[in-house]
């Protein structure tokens, strides 16, 4: 990818290229074909997923999806071997079907044209980049990758510097019996990879089920989990009947570069999920339209080089979030290997109580972070962490609890002065 290739044929002209017609793809186009021309390209058949999405009320009515919910829920509830956290929230789970389907219709009312080809390279030529797909070749002066972890472009140029995932696999089933049907809930198999079980109630009928578990230095692969989601439900649900198949991987991790020459990652291409906290589809929800307004900024001014596209992508990065997220991904490790498996995140959740939505939500200010920091280390002694945690790390997380500990000694001076 990047090099000059002679093409003799006529191409379509089209001021953004958006390569991946998932969420992040679709959630894009939607935002920026009302000032460009916009091409979705996507391999599978557009406007379809095999995920499964949950978000929150006031979301839903942001960013205009509100046709798209399927269940209203009051909260999620985590379970762990010895302790459970209630985490109470206005939370829905949507139609996932439903939401992509809005952002291309969004997106072709604007002009824009989706089709469903495979993208094969790009090429830069004269001012501008060259998309070869199985069908066709076409012109842009912008190449959007949102072909996820496994897009071409990253592997060709080796620009994955880490990556950890959540791997899931599981089917959206009809006939389950559940204590609270129209509940999100996340259970423990209690095996020796700290296995879970998430539950998203679609209807009153049918209910995706999935298992997922955390990967580190890997993307994992969604169906090594499907023997045991399908014991789990032979086992608790054996009357259940599956309906259709739910895969997937939720990755986190760094790249060398967000961007090259007229091209810029968004999405699980980008590495746009946060460590330690399965966001995925919330993390698009929540950044599209920032994503969107930095593209407008560079199309206005013609600013299409790597500098400045990779500028667009760290805005969308907190480094205090990213710090915190990254306590919370070594931590994981230790709750793997700790005999209470995740009864130590559940414990600091029920520490957090009321605010500890403020995780799932991905919605952290730096007071947030200073106590979820210590309340963190208050319910994981130092002791048991330097045991588990490896020394970098481990390192890593001191340094950042005696900086909370220091503001949160000043913060108590000021006020007491």
């Amino acid at each position: 990818c990047g090099s000059i290739k002679p093409l003799n044929t006529l191409m379509d002209f089209y001021d953004i290229i958006i390569a991946g017609g998932g969420p992040a793809g679709m959630s894009a186009a939607a935002e920026l074909s009302k000032d460009f021309k916009i091409l979705i390209l996507e391999k599978k058949k557009p406007g379809t997923t095999q995920t499964t999405w949950y978000s929150y009320e006031d979301r839903a009515v942001k960013y205009e999806l509100e046709d798209a919910i399927a269940v209203r829920t009051k909260y999620i509830k985590f379970t762990a071997p010895t302790v459970e956290h209630f985490m109470k929230d206005e939370c829905v789970v949507f139609d996932q079907q439903k939401v992509l389907e809005i952002w291309m219709e969004r997106a072709k009312s604007n002009g824009a044209v989706v089709k469903h080809e495979a993208f094969i390279a790009y090429y830069h030529l004269d001012n501008e980049i060259v998309v070869e797909t199985n069908l066709g070749n076409y012109r842009a002066s912008l190449l959007i990758d949102s072909m996820g972890i496994n897009s071409s472009i990253l592997q060709k140029n080796k620009l994955v510097k880490r990556k950890d995932a959540w791997v899931i696999y599981g089917a959206k089933m009809s006939n389950v019996v559940l204590d609270n049907p129209l509940q999100l809930e996340y259970l423990p198999l209690n095996d020796e990879e700290n296995t879970y079980i998430g539950i998203h109630p679609h209807n009153e009928n049918e209910t995706n089920i999935y298992a997922f578990k955390g990967q580190k230095n890997t993307f994992g692969n969604p169906k090594e989990l499907k023997e045991k989601f399908e014991r789990f439900i032979n086992e608790f649900q054996p009357n259940a009947k599956q309906i259709s198949i739910l895969e997937g991987t939720i990755v986190s991790g760094t790249l060398k570069k967000y961007a090259l020459d007229k091209v810029i990652f968004f999405g699980s291409s980008g590495m746009l999920n946060p460590d330690g906290c399965g966001m995925g589809f919330n993390e698009i929800l929540m950044k599209h339209r920032a994503f969107s307004d930095g593209i407008r900024e560079v199309m206005k001014t013609k600013s299409l080089d790597e500098k400045s596209l990779q500028r667009v992508a760290y805005a969308l990065k907190d480094p205090e979030t990213i710090n915190f997220q990254k306590i919370i991904g070594a931590f994981s490790l230790y709750f793997i290997r700790s005999p209470g498996k995740w009864d130590g995140g559940v414990k600091w959740l029920n520490a957090m109580g009321e605010d500890s939505k403020y995780w799932m939500r991905n919605e952290m200010t730096l007071d947030w972070i200073k106590r979820a920091n210590l309340k963190l280390n208050g319910v994981i002694p130092f002791k048991e962490t330097y045991k588990m945690i490896p020394l970098k790390d481990f390192l890593f997380i001191l340094g950042q609890y005696i900086r909370f500990k220091i503001k949160s000694k000043k913060s108590d001076f000021r006020n007491s002065a």
